[in-house]
């Protein structure tokens, strides 16, 4: 069960990798904010071991690499390619990569909001943090945006657009499990008991939008 569970995972992955490496060189390259290479820099070497990180960075093509090996400023912007690519790089060496992503979303909402996100913990109620996801998007990527929309009280709907290049915005992992364990984690940290959040739609498969609901 589990091994079979772990190749549907592997197989849904791959699929997405499609989606992820095609180029729409009329859209504008895309960045994200330097906190999540900095907290996945940080994730690989508690997780794996000392050197994981250096042989992630060295897997990569030059231009990332060039990137990579420079001071990493958690406040700075940096090309969403390289993001993408070092982040599918880490995956990829997990049995399960759904849950490695959300298991790494969880760790960067976890450090995020306790340093540098730490005003959006004031507001301590789970409808403001559900409703405040775009902006929460924006701190992380300038490319795409998340529509929130509550659905009745403890039950939102999130909405993604944005382009699906590797070089133009977030990966589909990013948009998938990735937002599903950063606002799961979020909420726990605001006070909700048994927040679930489940990626229903994606636009890297043929949807026009991504789709999460979230309950709690």
């Amino acid at each position: 069960m589990g091994l079979g569970v772990a190749g549907a995972s592997r197989r849904r992955f791959a699929a997405m990798k499609t989606y992820d490496t095609k180029s729409k060189s009329s859209i504008p390259p895309g960045k994200c904010k330097g906190t999540l290479l900095v907290n996945l820099r940080s994730f690989v070497t508690t997780n794996r071991d000392a050197g994981a990180w250096e042989r992630l960075v060295t897997s990569l093509p030059k231009s990332d690499r060039d990137v990579l090996n420079q001071p990493l400023l958690a406040s700075s912007w940096y090309p969403i390619g390289v993001w993408n690519r070092a982040l599918r790089t880490h995956v990829r060496t997990a049995n399960d990569q759904a849950a490695e992503i959300k298991r790494f979303a969880r760790y960067v909402a976890d450090r995020d909001l306790n340093t540098v996100l730490k005003f959006a913990l004031s507001i301590a109620m789970p409808d403001t943090i559900v409703a405040r996801t775009g902006m929460f998007w924006s701190r992380y990527f300038d490319a795409g945006k998340v529509f929130p929309r509550m659905v009745k009280p403890r039950e939102w709907v999130l909405t993604i657009t944005g382009p699906t290049g590797d070089d133009e915005g977030p990966s589909a992992m990013n948009c998938g499990d990735g937002v599903c364990g950063w606002v799961e984690q979020a909420l726990l940290l605001c006070g909700a008991s048994t927040p679930k959040v489940t990626h229903q739609r994606c636009r890297f498969r043929g949807a026009t939008e991504c789709l999460s609901e979230v309950i709690w």
